[in-house]
């Protein structure tokens, strides 16, 4: 992003490689790094996932 313009060729070609990367398990909504020391060690809550 240079600016307030997204660099759509750049986007687009990373696109196709983040699909791939996902494996279906990912929760919807990530609440960081920090969440499951808060939680006592669940990465997610249930409401995240779709």
């Amino acid at each position: 992003m240079a600016g307030d313009e997204v660099d759509e060729a750049a986007s687009g070609a990373l696109c196709p490689t983040l699909r791939s990367q996902r494996t279906g398990e990912e929760s919807f909504f990530d609440r960081g790094p920090g969440y499951a020391r808060l939680s006592d060690g669940r990465p997610y809550a249930e409401v995240d996932r779709v």
